[in-house]
């Protein structure tokens, strides 16, 4: 799906932006009660005692789900549509041509366009509800480094070595 969709971008040369959202999982709302037990480092509690959880918390089965479900109710709010062969890709069309795609992957968004003022309101647009990075011109990905050739209409792309 990758290489696929960097072909396309490179093809219609247009400009590719990448957005990270800062802690995702959290910004989805609970759709049922759940209880947690309180840490024992918590002091002044009696054991037996049980927070209700107001949102996600990171390790619940639910945050990835109550994410995407969040994320999705935005893109669509915001005019997008999601693709039929893969959920992670969103596409916004205006007088039946795509002026707008965004390829999701949990937190991070590769945000195309022709117009680079359409990212830069799809931007405005998720700063109200999320807080992100905005890191302007994708250069990485999913550990791959990407360079963007504009006048030979290529994307380079090259796994990055990560030394630990």
């Amino acid at each position: 799906m990758l290489r696929t969709f960097f072909s396309y971008m490179a093809y219609l040369d247009w400009k590719l932006h990448h957005i990270n959202v800062v802690t995702a999982y959290l910004h989805g709302p609970l759709d049922k009660e759940i209880y947690m037990t309180i840490p024992e480092s918590v002091k002044g509690f009696n054991s037996g005692h049980y927070w209700k959880l107001e949102k996600v918390l990171y390790g619940l089965k639910q945050a990835g789900r109550q994410w995407k479900k969040c994320l999705h109710k935005a893109l669509t709010f915001f005019g997008f549509s999601q693709a039929v062969t893969d959920d992670c890709l969103y596409v916004k069309q205006h007088e039946g041509k795509i002026t707008l795609i965004v390829l999701v992957y949990i937190d991070d968004m590769a945000i195309a366009s022709p117009n680079r003022l359409q990212i830069i309101s799809l931007k405005s647009f998720l700063k109200k509800d999320f807080e992100i990075s905005n890191l302007d011109e994708l250069q990485h990905m999913l550990g791959v480094l990407v360079t963007h050739d504009h006048p030979n209409r290529l994307f380079y792309l090259n796994q990055t070595t990560y030394i630990l």
